[in-house]
């Protein structure tokens, strides 16, 4: 099974430079549903480059989205009809990529499914459209463009604020003044409304960086489950960067569809310089790494096992690899239903090599089947024990990256105006009012002043506090990091281990799979050389 590496991009479409994914929500929109579109909102009117390649296009809406949504010029020239701002940000596009021996009508029910299920039950309105082309080398490019909302839809089907403002109480639950400085009086607005001290909070989390991770790993974790269900397993799709497989590859950068349209065309670009750059190193890492694992692997097989040794090995695991290989091309046979650790190895030709499975078995002096199952059986209890040991590490990291990640986006930010005002009424209590009776405390002046910041973190302790499983509720970054590093270290130094025992239980899936085989196959040439010779004597009778 070759593990391949899942392509995906996803982006912003809003008004400003710094939104790559496209200016206007409707041009996107036309440019992937191959559709002419007009824009309400800047009155153009956008025209696709290309028409040839559109297989679907649809649109998915929740439950209070406008029925006239379903139509993407409707629903995208509301969009850009209601944001006002020149800078606003529009919709977030995600172009990914999509296994190539998929019929249309399955990759179309797969993205339905995998829209409604990711982004419209979350309250998304959603535009998918799938494409399929073929460069001039004839390799296909089945692939999918999807657009998201940014914006929540209330109950009567109205597009809400992405924020909203909510009034910071004190202890007793009443609304806090915004005291003007000078005058000591609370401030009022130009229409003599008192003013009120409040902060804002986003109406859905839906820009959350850990979205874009997330969304990723359940793409990929999704078309892996439907291959395995269609039986195509030659690929196993991955998230992970090349960077977090712990892989020294350079990943290359997207051309774009100029430069993409001019190297099609034969003229070389900037950007396919790069990626011409960037093969020929990997080609070079690749090969690099390639030679390193063959001589490790023939230098170990000639280490582990003398060529006399070999000669004299007398096994009835041999034995049966040697009887395999001349009924099969010289080749032992793999399992229709691939079994559970064979299924993870991508090198499955080594696992069919008959030299190299007749080193494995004298490199570990087994001379019968059952010497071989006691092993079995002791290895894969290892592994299991490792497997529990890893699963409970990840479990762990996760809790603590949770931790983490809270503290340093909500909770430190505010920590420090609480350790300031304590630092202030510290000194107060201890000195006893050092500005004199008459003066102002600066503590309470200083909480006056920084009331909203001193609530938020009074809120933002309290969640972190419920996150923390530990009974002690102690809030300790420092001690959640050093954790986390050692585990992570602890982690990566299982992944050898790991990897020895599934490549040894493959191995060891393999044979004993070989063996049944073989004895089938002996039983079935017994069964017919006896039913020949009844026929034979019955002739002659």
């Amino acid at each position: 099974m070759a593990v391949k590496n899942i392509s995906t991009r996803m982006k912003i479409c809003g008004r400003t430079a710094k939104c790559t994914g496209g200016h206007s929500a409707v041009e996107q929109s036309g440019y992937i549903s191959r559709e002419i579109m007009y824009s309400e909102y800047d009155g153009k009117t956008y025209y696709p480059k290309y028409a040839e390649d559109l297989v679907h296009n649809e649109v998915l809406l929740p439950e209070n989205a406008p029925e006239e949504y379903k139509d993407p010029k409707k629903l995208w020239n509301s969009v850009e009809m209601f944001e006002k701002k020149d800078d606003a940000q529009l919709a977030r596009t995600w172009r990914i990529e999509l296994p190539n021996n998929w019929t249309y009508k399955f990759a179309i029910m797969f993205l339905r499914e995998l829209c409604k299920r990711l982004f419209v039950s979350k309250g998304m309105c959603v535009q998918f459209a799938i494409h399929d082309s073929e460069n001039d080398k004839g390799q296909r490019n089945l692939h999918a463009h999807i657009m998201l909302t940014m914006r929540s839809i209330d109950e009567q089907g109205h597009w809400m604020p992405k924020q909203k403002k909510v009034y910071l109480t004190d202890e007793n639950g009443e609304r806090i003044p915004v005291i003007d400085e000078k005058t000591g009086q609370q401030k009022v607005d130009k229409r003599n409304r008192k003013q009120w001290q409040c902060t804002t909070i986003k109406t859905n989390d839906w820009d959350d960086k850990k979205y874009g991770k997330l969304w990723r790993k359940e793409l990929t974790d999704a078309i892996n489950s439907a291959n395995a269900e269609l039986g195509m397993t030659e690929n196993f799709w991955e998230y992970r960067s090349f960077k977090e497989q712990g892989l020294d590859i350079i990943p290359q950068i997207h051309l774009g569809e100029k430069a993409s349209a001019m190297e099609r065309a034969g003229i070389k670009t900037i950007r396919g310089d790069i990626n011409r750059d960037i093969i020929a190193r990997n080609a070079i890492i690749n090969a690099a790494r390639a030679a390193y694992e063959k001589a490790k692997e023939e230098l170990a097989e000639v280490v582990a096992i003398p060529v006399t040794a070999i000669k004299t090995f007398k096994s009835e695991i041999v034995d049966m690899i040697r009887k395999m290989a001349e009924r099969n091309n010289n080749r032992l046979t793999l399992p229709v239903m691939k079994g559970k650790f064979i299924g993870a190895v991508s090198d499955r030709a080594a696992l069919q090599d008959k030299a190299k499975m007749e080193a494995y078995v004298q490199s570990k002096g087994w001379t019968t089947f059952d010497e071989m199952q006691a092993d079995r059986k002791e290895l894969k209890a290892n592994y299991e024990t490792m497997e529990k040991s890893r699963s409970d590490m990840t479990e762990r990291m996760s809790y603590l990256q949770k931790l983490l990640d809270f503290n340093d986006e909500y909770y430190e930010p505010y920590h420090k105006y609480n350790i300031e005002y304590w630092k202030l009424k510290g000194a107060e209590d201890k000195n006893g009012k050092p500005l004199g009776f008459f003066k102002k405390s600066q503590a309470e002046e200083y909480k006056k002043q920084h009331q909203a910041q001193l609530n938020s973190f009074k809120m933002y302790k309290s969640a972190l506090k419920d996150m923390i499983k530990e009974p002690d509720k102690k809030i300790t970054p420092k001690a959640w990091k050093k954790e986390l590093d050692g585990l992570k270290e602890k982690y990566q130094q299982t992944e050898r281990p790991l990897s020895d025992a599934i490549i040894n239980l493959a191995k060891m899936e393999v044979l004993s799979y070989n063996k049944r085989y073989l004895e089938q196959t002996l039983q079935n040439e017994r069964s017919e050389r006896n039913r020949t010779h009844i026929r034979n004597r019955d002739q002659i009778l």
